[in-house]
């Protein structure tokens, strides 16, 4: 029959590796974050400076001074 191997809570490896900074392991993620922010923002403000105004909409001046002879 096979043997069976029957763990218990609490035993076996219990070391424990210190966390020397909370800093030291979000600092990755953080600048990620802040660099990704920052990219957003660039194209956001991108695409709202390049939506046409509603007062740049004009005709064009041969159009308006076009005279039709019938």
């Amino acid at each position: 029959m096979a043997t069976s191997n029957v763990k218990q809570i609490g035993k076996g490896n219990t070391e424990v590796k210190p966390v020397h900074s909370t800093w030291e392991v979000m600092k990755p993620f953080v600048h990620f974050g802040l660099k990704a922010t920052g990219l957003i923002a660039s194209a956001l403000i991108t695409i709202v400076k390049n939506i046409p105004k509603p007062d740049n909409h004009k005709k064009p001046e041969a159009k308006q001074s076009k005279v039709i002879k019938i």
